[in-house]
């Protein structure tokens, strides 16, 4: 190693400023893998692609001595985990866990806390690279406790949001982020609060807030760094579905189609053309061309959606809900419209929109009503005066009664 690395790694190691280099940010645990794992597990997935996918894996596993990891990727294929691999990993583990806790003891009898802050810092590190969520929280707990500098303590909080995220544990996701807010109201950097836009945008996506995870995509669009969650094709490609999703034409227009770095990235196509789809399909729904918007919307789903293990259990969802913002769309400048022109707009048969219309309209969800006889829908625009009427009485009269029983147990 020459003296010039040798410097740069030593400034970025004892830098105590709370600010860390982009190139040591912790990977760990790789969100990838979890991946590869949701892939395997997936009954859709072709045999051939998933005999890849279970090698890419398994291949992770043993060069990072994965063992708790690994016994978990067994469990979901149903097999009996090698032995031999197995006790050579479990070992391995043993050795290094041995080793950091020597580590730690010499640091704790010969060295400063910042020597102790950073063994337990690789232990922890360990434990996440090898998919150990239990023995993460611990070896977190003791090295939080360790930690003086904001931005470092704000990292830590990061890698065990990751931890969240790779198991999809939500409600460890949920406290890390308030945790992760909360020091940011503290003195958190401008650069660590930019990926803290990343980190809940992914957990709101997650769990099917959508239009919260559409504004913190497009805020962290132009300021994205958080490359251990996500490349930057990705941050695109969730911006622009949840923001079709969340937003009116107007808003679309002004924060997605004008918006510089997106539209970049759509227009490149972004790697090996994986932006292609999504740019077809923003472009079907906002110049109206309903049948290839259905199109691609039904290509959208069953080659990106049900196979990201963020948005799948949420797909059915989300198709129903930008087909019914696709007819809303088409039906509010008319007050009636033939049912044969809108399926031929649609490109669909009259008995598919009948259908769709009928369950839209009966969940309150679109507001017109079909004329069979006729062959007609017929517009039911909504009257907006007239509805926040009706909720002001609705809540004057909640608020009426409350009060009665408040003072009737004052009086009492």
């Amino acid at each position: 190693m020459t003296e010039e690395k040798k410097e740069t790694k030593k400034s970025a190691k004892e830098r105590d400023d709370g600010n860390y280099e982009k190139e040591v940010i912790s990977k760990f645990p790789d969100l990838h893998l979890a991946q590869l794992r949701y892939l395997i597990g997936h009954p859709e997935l072709d045999k051939g692609l998933k005999e890849t996918k279970k090698k890419e894996l398994f291949e992770a596993i043993v060069a990072n001595d994965m063992a708790p990891f690994y016994t978990l990727f067994c469990a979901d294929l149903g097999i009996a985990p090698d032995q031999a691999v197995m006790s050579k990993m479990t070992t391995d583990n043993a050795a290094k866990i041995k080793e950091f806790d020597a580590e730690i003891e010499d640091a704790e009898k010969n060295l400063g806390e910042s020597e102790v802050r950073q063994a337990l810092l690789k232990k922890f590190e360990y434990y996440c690279q090898i998919g150990d969520k239990d023995n993460a929280q611990k070896a977190y707990t003791a090295t939080y406790d360790k930690t003086v500098g904001m931005g470092y303590r704000i990292d830590l909080v990061f890698s065990m949001i990751r931890v969240g995220l790779f198991f999809l544990d939500h409600c460890l996701i949920k406290r890390f982020i308030d945790k992760a807010r909360e020091l940011m109201e503290q003195g958190g950097d401008w650069e660590r609060k930019n990926r803290l836009r990343s980190y809940e945008a992914l957990y709101k996506m997650s769990v099917r807030d959508l239009v919260g995870a559409a504004q913190l995509y497009l805020e962290a669009v132009p300021t994205f760094g958080s490359y251990e969650l996500m490349t930057y094709e990705d941050l695109v490609f969730y911006a622009v579905i949840t923001a079709i999703y969340a937003f009116d034409r107007p808003d679309l227009r002004e924060k997605v189609i004008r918006s510089n770095e997106i539209q970049e990235q759509l227009t490149g196509g972004g790697a090996d053309g994986c932006l292609i789809p999504v740019r077809e399909y923003l472009d079907a729904y906002y110049q109206c061309y309903y049948d290839r918007f259905f199109v691609q919307l039904a290509a959208l789903e069953s080659e990106r959606l049900k196979f990201d293990r963020y948005l799948a259990p949420h797909y059915n969802f989300y198709s129903r809900a930008m087909r019914r913002k696709a007819y809303q769309q088409y039906l509010a400048p008319y007050k009636t419209v033939r049912t044969s022109a809108m399926a031929k707009e649609f490109g669909v048969s009259k008995e598919y929109i009948d259908h769709e219309l009928f369950k839209f309209i009966s969940s309150g969800q679109l507001f017109c009503r079909i004329d069979a006889v006729n062959g007609v829908i017929e517009m039911a625009h909504p009257d907006s005066k007239n509805t926040v009427y009706k909720q002001v009485i609705k809540d004057g009269d909640v608020l009426l009664n409350r009060i009665q029983k408040l003072s009737r147990v004052i009086n009492a």
